[in-house]
């Protein structure tokens, strides 16, 4: 029983982020390392480990962009956020190839 309960806490979800060629998906803190707004106007999200795998240019090596220039700018600072102060599960999806990592769409699943 004692290993169940350890095998089931190891490989909750709560505990596990990803990033693969064109996103970042996890749970709440697990997903984003920070969120960083900056005086340009855009946030920068500092990926979690795995982010090599990401098929962009990360900004100064660590950030994906939300542009604040994205027609739902708001709406997905706001998604974040409520992911991130909730631990929901989370899926941040970028433009492959990109400078900076734009993000091109967020996703809280509830």
């Amino acid at each position: 029983m004692k290993y169940f309960i350890f095998l089931l806490f190891f490989l909750s979800p709560t505990t596990w982020a990803a990033c693969y060629p064109n996103q970042c998906q996890g749970v709440g803190k697990d997903i984003l390392v920070s969120v960083y707004p900056s005086s340009t106007g855009n946030i920068y999200l500092e990926a979690p480990a795995g982010k090599e795998k990401l098929n962009c240019k990360l900004a100064e090596g660590y950030y994906m962009t939300l542009k604040n220039t994205h027609p739902i700018f708001e709406a997905m600072y706001s998604t974040i956020l409520t992911a991130v102060s909730t631990q929901r599960k989370l899926t941040v999806r970028i433009v492959e190839n990109s400078e900076g990592c734009e993000v091109m769409y967020v996703r809280m699943f509830m």
